[in-house]
Formats: structure tokens, C-alpha cells, sequence
């Protein structure tokens, strides 16, 4: 049994912790090791938004009448999908040109999580403990379905975006 504000935050972390082994250039196998990480963080990210807009978002938005917090972060989810896109098509992980578009990912992701914890977040703190622990279990089995489905390949991403 998962909390929903516990298990979405500690995404949050698991967010930052990945973008920081993007960003270190000092391991040997750089090139193997940003691919690796690129995808975990591809199948996380486009998995946590997800299942946050299919399972969390709705109710949210139906227990605490919080419209206008999932409007924005829907949004947000939207521009992240943007940026994961634009870093997965550059061609060379080891290249100034990934640096900056990791950079640009990483800006939008950080402003998103710290809007969300700060109301979404926060307004679900307000539901009963029933409620908080039944989104999260199907917050967390939908996001780890999407995952096992790879669902942050170049691919899936594009296809969330509009035309």
C-alpha cells in the first residue's frame, strides 16, 4: 500500500538523482552510461506523467476541486514531453548539443516538481488516508505498467505530443 503523495515525491527524487548522473562527465564509459541512464529516465518520466494524468489528475481534480493545478500541470507535463523528445533526437550523448538540451529538461522538470508538490501535492495531503493510499496504488501499478511497456522510447514519446 502506497500513499500517493509518498510515492510521487519519492519519483521526484529519483527525478534529480538521474539528472545528476546525466550531467557527470566523468566517468569513462560516458557514452554507454548517458544511454543507459537516458532511457530510465525517458520510461520514468513519460511513465510517473502518465499515470498521474490517468489516475491521480482526475481524482484530484473531482475530491479537492483543484482545476486550475492539474490544467498547469498537465501543461507542464506536456512541455516535458517536448524537452525528453528534443534531447532524445540528439544524435551524440557525449555532445555539447546534449548538454544543453539535458540542461533545458532539467529546467522545465525541476520547475514542474516543485509546482506540484506545492499544490497538487499539497491539496491531496487534505484527502483521508483511504483515498490518499487507493490513488496511490493505482498510481504506482499504472506507472510500473507503462514501464514495463517502455514507454519512453523516441516513439512513445512523439506520439504523446499534438500534431
Amino acid at each position: 500500500m502506497a500513499d500517493v503523495v509518498d510515492v510521487i515525491v519519492t519519483d521526484h527524487v529519483r527525478f534529480e538523482t538521474l539528472l545528476r548522473a546525466l550531467r557527470d562527465r566523468s566517468r569513462p564509459d560516458l557514452a554507454e552510461h548517458r544511454r543507459r541512464t537516458l532511457g530510465e529516465l525517458a520510461d520514468l518520466l513519460v511513465a510517473h506523467a502518465t499515470a498521474e494524468e490517468s489516475e491521480v489528475y482526475p481524482k484530484l481534480r473531482e475530491l479537492t476541486g483543484a482545476v486550475d493545478h492539474v490544467e498547469h500541470g498537465e501543461d507542464e507535463h506536456l512541455d516535458g514531453h517536448r524537452r525528453l523528445l528534443a534531447l532524445l533526437d540528439v544524435p551524440d550523448v557525449t555532445s555539447p548539443a546534449f548538454d544543453r538540451a539535458l540542461g533545458k529538461l532539467a529546467n522545465s522538470l525541476y520547475h514542474h516538481l516543485d509546482e506540484e508538490e506545492r499544490t497538487l501535492l499539497n491539496d491531496a495531503l487534505h484527502l483521508d488516508p483511504a483515498a490518499r493510499q487507493a490513488l496511490g496504488d493505482a498510481w504506482v501499478a499504472e506507472r510500473d505498467r507503462l514501464i514495463a511497456q517502455s514507454c519512453g522510447t523516441r516513439a512513445a514519446v512523439a506520439a504523446l505530443l499534438p500534431d
